[in-house]
């Protein structure tokens, strides 16, 4: 599985080949370059929701127990995923019910729960960036041959985050 850095590597490049297109002037490259450009966000989509589904707790369906953190607590978290968090939500599955076990539940578990949201937050906005950063290059080139990838992008910017 891909981890965050190699995921905002992968958009850099996209982002990079997105440019590179707007020098071309063959209809024909162009429409092949697009359709480059849609396997590679293709993949950032897919990279993207592996990453979530690993950050993801399963079963998390139940009742959701929202947690305030501390300003250590907070501070620790944005160095590590250079994203803040300020509350955590936690959700009751069948093996731990937060909601019943709050004050007996251990800091750091909730404090990794924040991490993972935190990450979590951070992968949408860099993936929202990056495809709007897209989105701006391939539409300076003005070709009808990319009104479809530019709609796709433009449907969904966090490729499916």
């Amino acid at each position: 599985m891909a981890d965050l850095g190699e995921l905002l590597k992968k958009q850099a490049e996209a982002a990079r080949f997105a440019e590179s297109m707007a020098d071309e002037k063959d209809p024909k490259v162009l429409q092949e370059m697009a359709e480059r450009l849609q396997t590679k966000c293709a993949e950032l989509g897919r990279m993207a929701k592996a990453i979530e589904e690993a950050v993801t707790p399963a079963g998390g369906t139940g009742k959701e127990t929202r947690v305030a953190l501390s300003p250590e607590q907070r501070k620790r978290i944005t160095e590590q995923t250079g994203a803040a968090v300020e509350v955590v939500t936690l959700r009751d599955t069948a093996e731990r019910q937060f909601s019943k076990l709050m004050p007996a539940v251990d800091p750091r578990e909730i404090e990794k729960a924040a991490v993972k949201e935190a990450a979590a937050s951070r992968l949408r906005a860099e993936t929202r960036t990056q495809v709007e950063k897209i989105i701006r290059e391939l539409e300076k080139i003005d070709s009808p041959e990319l009104a479809e990838t530019i709609a796709e992008l433009r449907r969904d910017p966090t490729l499916g985050r």
